[in-house]
């Protein structure tokens, strides 16, 4: 059926029906999912008037889809944001939000909500809470069992996110769960955070059409990209603020003793490990966080995180920025891997994706986020230091905790060698990864269970010629390297050089526009591609008209040297004081450069015309690199098109619009 655009409207419910509100949305809707989370922020952008800004209230659901029954998104609105005289813009979130407004438990059933404290629990190992004789306990041993049971029992009754078993993954972690304890302070979503990391940093969150998810990562490919035909940019970085070889793990409190007193009461103390990585120290020096999670209280489940976590970030790691144009298939994160190879079919990067940002406009385009999150953004610091007591038995109920934590070979998680378990597959590198595995710091990959249910073993190597073969999935549409050529019309254009570099040209055009309400008089109406046609009567004024979609595939990195704009206008039987002037702007995410679109008279011609703007030498007053062409977000502005004199309405044209960059080779 072919792209659609679908944009829906729910309210209050997400399956209450509201209106498909597709030809009401203009540029610059967004949504972003995640490996751990689901769907997640979003933002819708109407064309609607200031008094229809009610039409849509917040609690409502917005639903994207590429076509009917194919949906992408599903997000509440969380805010929304009028301008007068007519734009509305709704920030949303996925309904993994509602994880973060349900808090198991309770202090006692005869107060608040008059819910107890609730424990899951292998074993008994705390007899002397105070609060033991009101608590609920139910028995686990894994944690999908004990996510199961916290969605049974609290998230599906409380929200409108529902419970598919076949979503759930079976995870066998050596030790379990050992204990915890929830009296309603923390939220679904915080626990999940933890649990995720235990089950050998499993995905989880809630999809677009509200179902849960917990399912361990995959080791199938579900998409490809190749630079050169869909990859728009490629950018990597590591950075050692990401590494960490020792965890300061503060849990909760653990009740011994009754103490010595005239008044009844219990000696108590915070558990707390301290866990070293030795081979990553030695190599690294001491890289320290200090993480707090109030429900751990025994060493098995201290061990059993901080393993997980050290997997994934006790060595250097490569976090990949990936941007890709066209697609009509969504690889969602927790689905499987994506394959980026180079020109030549090379493998580059295999590897889950954490986070896909999809621009929803009139071509849908992906922004891939591979690697792993800066762990400060779950597990913030306090700003001090911090001590804690001592506890007076210090082999009762585990004392405090701590030890080295090394792996070898027999030692490992299901797929411990993707992109964000500590091991990006890539050319670069290598030398470092050998020696940390020599060491011990991680194991090879057991292989996780499949998109097919079958396991593969295969370990990450890249960057090479010995890249694994494939056809491209995931809808990636195929287009020429641009290089080369003469620099005028045309997909690729060749170089005209000075006497310090070679200079390539590249001239695209626009392939959809859309009116932007800048507070004139009248709209343009879109007309496909990069064209646009408004009506002015007299002393009438139009608004912006935006084109985008270049799809540039530069290389990156480049220096801009020339920018020009071309429009092919008219304006029939146009007088000397009839539709005039126009101003051209060039942006890309904080740059921007502006220029008249005439340079004689301003008058705009009666018969089809090109107007040039700019030139092969000229940058608009600012730095440009490739990366800003080849980026979300470049758009070319035409504003301040006017009708001076009081005769009848006079329509200006634009039958297209292209955009030439000219760089350094």
């Amino acid at each position: 059926m072919g792209y659609q655009r679908r944009i829906v409207h729910y309210g209050p419910g997400p399956g209450d029906f509201q209106a498909v509100i597709s030809d009401r949305a203009i540029a610059g809707c967004w949504f972003e999912l995640h490996r751990q989370g689901g769907c997640g922020a979003g933002e819708l952008r109407l064309k609607d008037a200031f008094a229809q800004r009610t039409a849509i209230e917040l609690g409502d659901w917005i639903s994207m889809a590429y076509e009917t029954g194919d949906r992408w998104y599903l997000g509440r609105v969380e805010e929304r944001r009028a301008a007068s005289p007519a734009e509305i813009v709704y920030r949303l979130q996925g309904m993994g939000a509602e994880l973060g407004e349900v808090f198991p438990g309770g202090f006692s059933p005869d107060r608040a909500d008059g819910v107890p404290p609730h424990r899951y629990a292998r074993t008994d190992l705390f007899p002397n809470d105070p609060d033991r004789s009101l608590e609920t306990v139910d028995a686990v041993s894994q944690p999908d069992e004990f996510v199961t049971l916290l969605m049974q029992q609290y998230v599906v009754p409380r929200t409108h996110v529902t419970l598919n078993a076949s979503l759930i993954d079976a995870v066998n972690v050596p030790d379990g769960v050992t204990s915890a304890k929830f009296r309603g302070e923390e939220s679904v979503r915080s626990i999940l955070k933890e649990e995720a990391v235990r089950a050998y940093n499993a995905s989880w969150g809630v999809d677009a059409w509200g179902r849960f998810f917990f399912l361990q990562k995959r080791t199938s490919v579900i998409a490809a990209f190749q630079e050169g035909e869909d990859v728009v940019s490629l950018a990597e970085s590591r950075d050692r603020d990401l590494l960490f070889n020792r965890v300061m793990l503060t849990g909760g409190y653990v009740y011994d003793e009754q103490l010595g007193s005239d008044i009844f009461m219990r000696g108590y103390y915070r558990w707390r490990g301290n866990y070293i990585q030795p081979a990553s120290r030695a190599q690294h020096g001491e890289r320290r966080i200090r993480i707090w999670i109030p429900w751990i209280r025994t060493a098995s489940d201290s061990r059993q995180f901080v393993k997980e976590f050290f997997r994934v970030y006790a060595q250097p790691t490569s976090r990949y920025l990936v941007e890709v144009a066209n697609q009509s298939v969504l690889p969602v994160p927790w689905g499987g891997r994506i394959r980026i190879s180079d020109q030549s079919g090379a493998e580059l990067i295999s590897a889950m994706v954490e986070t896909i940002r999809v621009q929803f406009d009139h071509a849908p385009r992906f922004r891939l986020e591979i690697g792993p999150e800066d762990p400060h953004t779950h597990w913030p610091e306090p700003p001090h230091d911090e001590r804690w007591e001592i506890p007076g038995n210090q082999l009762q109920n585990g004392g405090h905790g701590g030890s080295e934590i090394s792996f070898d070979g027999s030692d490992v998680g299901p797929d411990s060698t993707d992109a964000s378990s500590s091991s990006v597959s890539s050319s670069s590198g290598s030398g470092t990864l050998s020696s940390l595995f020599t060491s011990g710091l991680s194991g090879g990959g057991s292989g996780g269970e499949s998109e097919g249910g079958e396991s593969s073993g295969a370990s990450e190597s890249g960057g090479g010629s010995s890249a694994e073969s494939g056809a491209s999935s995931g809808g990636a549409s195929s287009g020429a390297s641009e290089s080369g050529g003469s620099s005028g019309g045309g997909e690729s254009g060749g170089g005209s050089s000075d006497s310090s570099a070679a200079v390539t040209c590249v001239e695209k055009s626009a392939t959809d526009a859309d009116n932007v309400d800048d507070g004139g008089d009248q709209e343009w109406e879109r007309l496909g591609g990069g064209r646009g046609e408004v009506t002015l009567g007299p002393n009438d004024s139009a608004q912006t008209l935006r084109c985008f979609d270049f799809n540039f595939l530069l290389p990156s990195g480049k220096t801009v040297v020339g920018i020009t704009v071309t429009y092919n206008i008219e304006c029939s039987a146009n007088g000397s004081n009839d539709v005039v002037g126009g101003e051209v702007t060039v942006t890309s995410g904080g740059k921007s450069g502006t220029k008249s679109l005439f340079v004689g008279d301003g008058v705009w011609p009666d018969d089809a015309t090109d107007e040039i703007v700019g030139g092969e030498g000229d940058t608009w007053g600012a730095s440009w690199t490739t990366d800003d062409f080849n980026a979300f977000g470049l758009q070319v502005d035409l504003t301040s098109v006017e009708h001076l004199s009081g005769v009848a309405g006079r329509t200006a044209e634009v039958h297209s619009t292209k955009l030439k960059v000219c760089y350094e080779d």
